[in-house]
């Protein structure tokens, strides 16, 4: 994924803001590998980060991977009971 498909997806999903001040930062920690539209997507919806320029990346990354890793585990098959 390039740089402008990145930022693309974050425009998508409402987070600019959050692309804007750690974009540098999620090349050099390689997250366009971990993440998808629909993820961003979803991630949005559930979270607001609405003061970016305060948040560290760390803190941002963090929840970012907690949410994943709930949205991976946390999904039943169809029919599931």
């Amino acid at each position: 994924m390039g740089e402008k498909e990145m930022q693309d997806m974050f425009d998508w999903a409402g987070l600019s803001n959050v692309y804007e001040q750690h974009g540098y930062k999620m090349w050099l920690s390689d997250l366009e590998d971990n993440i998808d539209t629909e993820l961003l997507d979803h991630f949005s919806d559930a979270y607001s980060f609405e003061s970016a320029e305060t948040m560290y990346y760390d803190e941002f990354l963090f929840h970012l991977r907690i949410f994943k890793n709930i949205s991976k585990n946390n999904e039943l098959p169809p029919r599931y009971w």
